[in-house]
């Protein structure tokens, strides 16, 4: 009697490479994170976290520079590099690539910060990939309220640029 070991061998490599594939393709859901958005632009712990570390003022300049990304493993690892996209006197703009990254479904393109040097300037933007009937549709039942601070009356608001057939959910945090 002849043993052969292909059907075997064929089976342990295919599911390898099934839940390989699936593991390193995994959605990361930024839902958690974000949620606080609906509430007047409140920022989670970890999403405060991530904006305070994100750039860091060297002594006696106005202009920002990039620091680390400080966030849980599963995010962190979700992310690519911190791009310094747009520098002038006053905001610079950081984009962070996401990968497979979702909110409520909907896939995440980036996330963008435009940070003021030293004038208060806070815009924090989610780019979502999808086009921008489907984003309207699935943010239309979340609820975005409106809450008064000391600094200002803050409100998730879902941006679109015709055009580029881009939707953009959009904080601004500027004081």
């Amino acid at each position: 009697m002849k043993r052969t070991y292909k059907p075997l061998l064929a089976t342990v490599l295919g599911c390898a490479l099934f839940y390989g594939g699936t593991a390193a393709g995994s959605t990361v859901d930024w839902t958690p994170l974000l949620e606080s958005w609906e509430d007047g632009c409140a920022q989670s712990e970890e999403w405060g976290q991530l904006r305070r570390n994100l750039v860091t003022y060297p002594e006696g300049s106005l202009y920002p520079e990039v620091n680390e990304i400080v966030l849980p493993d599963a995010y962190k690892e979700s992310l690519g590099e911190i791009d310094l996209f747009e520098r002038n006197s006053d905001y610079s703009g950081y984009r962070l690539a996401a990968k497979n990254g979702e909110y409520y479904g909907l896939p995440i393109e980036s996330f963008v910060f435009y940070l003021g040097n030293s004038n208060g300037i806070s815009v924090l933007l989610i780019e979502f990939s999808a086009p921008i009937a489907d984003v309207q549709e699935r943010l239309s039942n979340i609820e975005y309220t409106l809450v008064s601070h000391d600094s200002g009356s803050y409100q998730a608001q879902l941006m679109t640029d015709e055009e580029a057939d881009k939707a953009m959910l959009m904080c601004d945090l500027s004081v």
